[in-house]
């Protein structure tokens, strides 16, 4: 993942000690009502989301970021530090299987943390960035009755494609965000972003040199 900050916020890799964390990440109801699989039943199962979430901390593009507040919010009710949502840059599986083709960009945020356009502010950093280091082509997705995280990812710039069945076995809104390469990336091969992280220090240190 890319450590990251905002005018606002400073976007991190998760660590063990964010338990606590995870667990009230996925205490929002709207998490639960458009992905269930983000339920969390008991300890067990918070702590293999944590380890999902620290999986690809090594990674030069894809990870987990963590958004924490630099400064109090916006009415006081939050101090430096806390934790309020999540951007994820992983491979998006394609419906009925097989090799992922793209990476995906998506988000989550703490229940009380919403309204205050954080995670507007971290997924647009993050894809930036992400864009900055190589890749071409990302794509978000969200369920159709979910609107508030549609209008994440047109306040980013994504360009809504509309209606898929392309992923998750499931009919959702489809969104892309396509931008030439940064001529000091460009001779990385496509789809170099999908590769294991070891394999993508090695190509991206070659570039460099």
């Amino acid at each position: 993942m890319i450590p990251l900050l905002t005018e606002r916020l400073r976007l991190r890799a998760l660590t063990p000690d964010d338990l606590d964390f995870v667990r009230r990440l996925h205490a929002n109801p709207d998490l639960v009502r458009f992905i269930p699989s983000a339920i969390t039943p008991d300890e067990a199962t918070v702590r293999r989301h944590l380890e999902y979430f620290m999986s690809l901390a090594d990674h030069p593009v894809q990870g987990f970021s963590l958004i924490e507040l630099r400064g109090a919010d916006d009415d006081g009710r939050a101090v430096a530090g806390t934790a309020v949502g999540l951007i994820m840059i992983k491979p998006i599986p394609p419906s009925g299987g097989g090799e992922a083709t793209v990476l995906e960009i998506g988000w989550r945020q703490v229940a009380e943390h919403c309204g205050h356009g954080y995670v507007t502010e971290a997924a647009r950093a993050v894809l930036d960035a992400v864009h900055r280091a190589g890749v071409e082509r990302l794509v978000a997705v969200a369920d159709p009755e979910n609107l508030a995280s549609q209008r994440v990812a047109v306040r980013i710039g994504m360009e809504r494609v509309g209606p898929t069945t392309e992923f998750y076995d499931a009919e959702t809104v489809l969104f892309r965000s396509t931008r030439p390469r940064d001529p000091r990336t460009a001779g990385l091969p496509a789809g170099w972003e999908l590769l294991p992280a070891e394999e993508c220090a090695l190509l991206r240190s070659a570039e460099v040199s």
